[in-house]
């Protein structure tokens, strides 16, 4: 019964574990695509996904870089390095070029919709089943930010993404196992591979950059863990982690912040209106709610003095993805589902505190400019 509870607790509650679109010709049953990734407002499928949805064919040419498209009227060729699509002795223009993103040439839903629709000679239909909502093009927010900020006398609002980029540090490796279970798995596991999973919704979604302080079963020296969160773009670093007891009973995910600083400059001493408030906690407060929500249990947010280490200002959240210890929590942590499942709370959780962020940006520079 526990079993087929929390079955259709992941189906009811965590829904789709990353972006997806439906794309088909017209007249045709839509195809789900969930190889999908944001950038810039800008939805990316791998060109061999959209083609299979829409009936074509094409093979990638390695020695001239092109992406040969088998139509009717001939071979298309696309290429990162061109603005524009070839079709026999014409050229037509790309809103936006191809690109690789993880190993796979993508192009955007502009492509799809008008290329692709030329191609096959009739309509596509496309549809963003999670669109981002979390970034917006810069040429779009230039435009109302010219015409708004003459009206409200406002300050420019940055554009892109509501966080520039997220360090990961999945503990332990190599030669450092961290906790080991009595079944020989191994801590450092599944910290990679919640790491990994997260590293790719987060990039995906928000289409930022994602610095893991590694990406394999190698040791780190302390420098090495430390320098993802040390680059200037980081907005926030997460610690993945589990831990084990001397009882099976224990269970579920914690989350350790640093101490608050009481020396901590504020910003109404530099003369800004509020003060400054503690990233840690707010990004652990959105981190557990989301993974409550996804019905993973939380044991609390914790305080720990080991979170000295890296810049005392980012806002830093160590999470126990869970204990070793406990049977039922163990095979859990070895399930790739539910190891999706924890990242796509964790992402959550992310996006969560960046628009909670953002909101309250927006709300400080409504009170500034009245």
């Amino acid at each position: 019964m526990r079993l087929i509870l929390s079955i259709l607790l992941i189906l009811l509650v965590a829904g789709p574990l990353s972006a997806a679109v439906d794309i088909a010709p017209r007249g045709k049953n839509p195809v789900r695509l969930e190889d999908v990734y944001q950038r810039n407002g800008v939805t990316y499928v791998a060109i061999e996904d959209a083609l299979d949805a829409v009936g074509l064919t094409g093979h990638w040419n390695s020695i001239k870089h092109i992406f040969r498209i088998r139509t009717r009227r001939g071979w298309a060729e696309i290429s990162p390095a061109s603005s524009y699509m070839k079709l026999g002795k014409d050229y037509y223009p790309l809103q936006n070029k191809p690109c690789f993103i993880d190993g796979r040439l993508r192009v955007t839903d502009n492509f799809v919709l008008n290329q692709l629709a030329m191609l096959t000679g009739r309509p596509i239909y496309f549809r963003n089943l999670d669109p981002d909502v979390d970034t917006v093009s810069s040429e779009e927010t230039s435009r109302l930010e010219q015409l708004f900020a003459f009206l409200l006398n406002k300050k420019s609002k940055q554009s892109g993404p509501l966080i520039r980029a997220v360090a990961i540090d999945p503990g332990h490796g190599g030669l450092d196992s961290g906790v080991i279970a009595s079944s020989g798995f191994k801590e450092k596991e599944v910290n990679l591979e919640v790491a990994e999973k997260l590293s790719k919704q987060l990039k995906m979604k928000l289409g930022i950059p994602i610095y893991l302080s590694r990406d394999g079963d190698y040791e780190l020296t302390l420098e090495q863990r430390l320098k993802p969160a040390s680059k200037e773009d980081v907005d926030l670093w997460l610690l993945l982690h589990a831990q084990a007891s001397f009882s099976a009973e224990p269970h579920g995910v914690s989350l350790f912040i640093r101490p608050a600083e009481a020396s901590l400059p504020t910003a109404a001493a530099a003369g800004d209106a509020a003060p400054v408030e503690n990233g840690s906690r707010q990004l652990a407060d959105n981190l557990a709610l989301a993974l409550r929500t996804a019905g993973i249990a939380v044991n609390g947010i914790f305080t720990s003095p080991l979170l000295s280490l890296g810049r005392g200002s980012l806002p830093t959240v160590q999470v126990e993805l869970g204990y070793l210890s406990n049977p039922e929590e163990l095979a859990e942590l070895q399930d790739e589902t539910y190891q999706e499942r924890l990242a796509q709370a964790l992402y959550q959780g992310i996006r969560s505190y960046a628009k909670s962020k953002k909101e309250k940006l927006n709300e400080l520079d409504r009170n500034t400019t009245n």
